[in-house]
């Protein structure tokens, strides 16, 4: 059939029906041919090259975090392959859809003893064995043919669960020519779930109404209803239903760290953040409350899972689109929803009659019209912070958060730096907040930031500790090589300071692994990547300005120093100080 019908040429004419256009990863010996294809297959499909497989994967989570597309990720074999473990593990843990290529040693080669071999004859690993382990699904294409009915099964398997989708394409399956092409390539979707049946939403509905009148700030006092508000709700893409329940209950709403954008941190009814990064004042509302109502939320344990016990006498709603909260599978009063997120908090909303006029408020008009929003009940940041005080972490975010654009994503890093971001800062109201508590990889935010800025070409901010700089900040060359809108703030406490703050709390104190000899992040960067605006701010005003510097077409760094002995809002510590 000559040259267009490679096997590798196939898989780019099903990634371009798919609309899977933006392959990302890094090219080597046993993935070329795939990386030839894209070439000869030209735009819209296009790849991207990291310079880690780690942040190859990172580069797709973020990617489908800010745009609810999935994306590929293409590596070699050997060490490419393994590099990828830890990535596709996130996109496993938090349920992102992707599609992973991975090049393989000739299947003529296998039980040979041939570099890189991971075929699992001759006492060699067995690839497939740890990436089924780690995917949603995994298949070893040995013979050319089989791509034509491996490529669907895989992502239909990505979308339905959803995580990482794996094939592991050896070379010689990937040149060889295939017998015969499909006349055209089927989308693929994931499976449509159907709504609840209607007596259940009617039971939920009626417990719903019953709560809201028990309480809450309609009737000036605790109880009414709770909603917790997870990344399945981001996942769905229902903000706006989410919202409209809300007011249909006037119930509060706390969110995941990881689902923070999830509802308007502004409003009125925003509770905060669930979970050890969040204060204990939500933790009480939730305990007050009548109803509560899980959205696209498991509650696992970073996210509100010391929550679970309180919940027991707690009649329950969850709307979960089929995934179950994390609870006692003898919960007395739990009602499960488990159509669509979206098309699940739409009827109910739809279904609950508009709540009573707060005192004071102007009175609803017009069929299902909600209530309209008072002021909002906390200030984000202090606005008279001194702009010439010094520098600690707190007052950095609080000059970060005045300066981020509504539509910006903000992609936050693990560690202190992470818990006290997630904590401190809201969320753009129109764009994202990024954090990946799935695996807390140190380093996720570098890719994932440059993922989210190259599909939605929105300002990114990305918080990253010094450790997390030294792991995986070197695609700051990537983001320049892209051209990319983003500013990487880096916190620089020399040290792996969560690591340190835990030997000072939960041990003597007496000694330390984790504190570093003093670095210049800043201009380190400056003197080693020309396309990058890098300094380093000392004092509140020096940040502000270099937040406020239009980017010039080049992606920016800005390093600050703080205190690795300052003990971050993450409740664990302070309660065992």
């Amino acid at each position: 059939m000559g040259h267009s019908s490679r096997t590798v040429d196939y898989v780019v004419g099903f990634l371009r029906e798919q609309g899977l256009h933006d392959v990302f990863g890094v090219d080597g010996a046993n993935i070329e041919d795939l990386y030839d294809a894209v070439a000869l297959a030209g735009a819209p499909l296009r790849a991207l090259v990291a310079k880690h497989e780690f942040s190859a994967a990172t580069m797709a989570d973020g990617y489908h975090r800010a745009s609810g597309r999935p994306a590929v990720v293409a590596a070699t074999s050997g060490a490419g392959a393994m590099n990828l473990v830890p990535g596709l593990a996130e996109l496993r843990a938090s349920q992102v859809p992707a599609l992973a290529l991975i090049g393989q040693p000739p299947a003529a080669l296998d039980g040979t003893g041939t570099f890189q071999e991971t075929s699992g004859l001759a006492g060699t690993m067995d690839a497939e064995r740890l990436f089924a382990e780690i995917g949603v699904f995994c298949a070893r294409v040995t013979e050319p043919d089989r791509i034509v009915e491996a490529l669907p099964r895989a992502l239909e398997a990505a979308l339905a669960a959803p995580g990482p989708a794996i094939l592991l394409l050896p070379k010689d399956v990937q040149q060889s020519v295939l017998g015969a092409w499909p006349e055209r390539i089927a989308r693929v979707g994931a499976p449509l779930r159907p709504l609840s049946a209607e007596p259940l939403r009617a039971e939920a509905v009626t417990v719903l109404t019953a709560a809201r009148a028990a309480g809450g700030p309609v009737a000036g006092g605790p109880g009414g209803v709770v909603v917790l508000a997870g990344p399945g709700v981001i996942r769905a893409d229902a903000r706006a239903e989410l919202a409209a329940l809300s007011a249909a209950l006037d119930a509060d709403v706390a969110v995941a760290p990881d689902a923070k954008d999830v509802f308007d941190n502004t409003h009125p009814r925003y509770l905060g953040v669930l979970g050890p990064s969040g204060t204990p004042e939500t933790d009480r509302r939730v305990a007050e409350a009548s109803a509560v109502v899980v959205a696209g939320h498991r509650l696992p344990q970073m996210a509100g899972g010391a929550l679970r016990e309180q919940l027991k006498g707690v009649p329950v709603i969850s709307v979960d689109g089929g995934e179950p909260p994390l609870l006692p599978a003898d919960h007395p009063a739990l009602i499960r929803l488990t159509g669509p997120v979206a098309a699940e908090l739409d009827a109910l909303a739809r279904a609950l009659e508009p709540p009573a006029t707060a005192p004071g408020a102007a009175p609803a008009t017009g069929a299902g019209a909600r209530p309209t929003p008072a002021a909002p009940r906390r200030a984000a940041v202090d606005p008279a912070a001194d702009p010439a005080a010094a520098l600690d972490l707190p007052t950095a975010l609080d000059v970060l958060a005045r300066r981020l654009p509504e539509d910006a994503n903000l992609v936050v890093d693990a560690g202190n730096t992470g818990a006290t971001t997630v904590h401190r800062v809201p969320a753009p109201r129109r764009g994202r907040f990024i954090t990946a508590l799935g695996m807390g990889g140190m380093g996720h935010s570098f890719g994932a930031g440059i993922g989210a800025a190259l599909v939605t070409g929105a300002p990114t901010y990305v918080v990253a500790g010094d450790g997390a700089f030294y792991m995986h900040g070197m695609e700051i060359h990537t983001a320049a090589e892209l051209g990319l809108p983003v500013t990487f703030l880096i916190v620089n406490n020399n040290a792996h300071a969560m690591c340190h703050t835990r030997e000072q709390v939960f041990f003597t104190g007496d000694y330390t692994f984790n504190l570093f000899r003093p670095a210049h992040i800043g201009a380190g960067v400056a003197a080693l990547f020309p396309g990058v605006r890098a300094h380093h701010a000392t004092d509140a005003a020096e940040l502000d300005r270099a937040l406020a510097a239009p980017h010039d077409g080049r992606p920016v760094l800005i390093s600050i120093d703080v205190d690795p002995h300052q003990v971050p809002p993450f409740r664990p510590f302070h309660t065992n100080r």
